[in-house]
């Protein structure tokens, strides 16, 4: 399919911006990363109510990480769903996000767990992986004070997707216990060596760059780190890993190791889908008031995963 026309026209406006900058010698920072993530809010549809909202945090002995805690039906227990930003490991907070985490819970139903997990570069790798796993290891009805059923899953997007894929990457190795079930990558990050046919293919004037994705691994990881054997794509897998659905845009830099890592987590005999929306690019999920039907269909395909664990043969049909 075509660039979705809604993209195309933001991609006209937005392109030009970029060129100019970068003749002008803009560099990015985190803080300039930060407000252009943020400010993707204004594509935002209302907010969805949620019943119980509560702010609060998850202490073990090496942290303490901040979490907002969306509970639809305080009425009954359900399955938490550990919810997890993108940002490339610089960007977004649980402000930023409260909105996807919001559609999250209504669809599912479920208790959604987002995580206030540390930033680079003042955190940089693992720092915040380390977060993610204190949180999903620790997280509980009496740390929640609110009924759960004990079954947990995970919803990522983006650099929050390297993160929930790595966890499965340590269960794959042994080395974690994870209790997550199922899991939900939405556009994930998921080779820091950037070795994709797609970040060369759509690596220039599709929103996300290579040069932005070069420049977010440059600020997560200390110099000398082995980014090869951080890269869930690379393995190790096993039949050990949750039930996966990885959803990918048709035209984002990211999109082929999406795909060569749902080939090789089947490999390994664990379950994985991909589905691709066709027309998007990376990050659309920010973008609902442009893209209503689509925003829409995913949050039901999320729903219907992670209540059911099914998955359309193929991104549904815009009415």
């Amino acid at each position: 399919m075509s660039l979705h026309p809604a993209f195309q026209e933001y991609l006209d406006w937005l392109n030009p911006l970029v060129e100019e900058a970068a003749r002008n010698g803009t560099q990015a920072t985190p803080e300039s990363a930060r407000a252009a993530l943020a400010s993707l809010n204004q594509y935002a549809l209302p907010s969805e109510p949620v019943q119980e909202i509560l702010d609060t945090s998850v202490r073990t002995e090496r942290s303490t990480t901040p979490v907002r805690v969306y509970v639809p039906r305080p009425e009954e227990p359900s399955d938490i769903v550990l919810f997890v930003h993108g940002g490339g490991h610089v960007a977004g907070d649980l402000d930023v996000y409260d909105h996807q985490a919001r559609r999250t819970a209504v669809a599912s139903g479920m208790v959604v767990v987002s995580v206030d997990y540390r930033r680079a570069p003042e955190a940089p790798f693992p720092t915040g992986l380390e977060d993610v796993i204190d949180v999903l290891t620790h997280v509980d009805e009496a740390t929640l004070g609110v009924a759960t059923t004990g079954r947990v899953h995970a919803v990522a997007d983006s650099g929050g997707g390297a993160m929930v894929a790595s966890i499965a990457q340590r269960a794959a190795a042994g080395t974690l216990e994870s209790p997550v079930e199922r899991q939900v990558l939405l556009y994930p990050s998921l080779d820091y060596t950037m070795s994709g046919e797609s970040i060369r293919e759509f690596g220039s004037g599709y929103f996300l760059s290579a040069e932005r994705v070069a420049w977010y691994f440059e600020q997560y990881f200390p110099a000398g780190s082995d980014r090869a054997a951080a890269s869930p794509m690379l393995g190790p897998f096993s039949s050990r890993m949750p039930k996966t659905l990885v959803i990918a845009a048709e035209y984002d830099p990211l999109l082929s190791e999406a795909r060569t890592y749902v080939e090789r987590v089947r490999a390994a005999d664990a379950a994985a889908d991909l589905l691709v929306a066709p027309g998007m690019i990376h990050a659309f999920a920010f973008f609902e008031a442009m893209i209503p039907d689509v925003s829409d269909q995913l949050y039901r395909i999320v729903g219907d995963f992670l209540a059911r664990g099914s998955v359309p043969t193929t991104w549904p049909e815009t009415q």
